[in-house]
């Protein structure tokens, strides 16, 4: 499972995907989940907590297309 903790007008908030593959295939639709430019405050994959260089949804967006 995928997890991820963002902000949302400085609200912090929590969407959950079944893999890191289901965010990437939502994120190519037309109208994605996410923009970009939303902050990540912590994501993690099957309980492991990701360190991402970019702490954007294009930041994790492109972690999981180069894994």
């Amino acid at each position: 499972m995928l997890k991820i903790t963002y902000l949302d007008g400085g609200i912090e908030k929590t969407k959950e995907y079944k893999n890191g593959d289901q965010f990437v295939a939502i994120q190519q639709l037309e109208v994605p989940d996410f923009e970009d430019y939303v902050k990540i405050v912590r994501v993690t994959e099957d309980n492991q907590e990701l360190s991402l260089k970019d702490s954007t949804m294009y930041g994790l967006y492109n972690y999981l297309i180069n894994k």
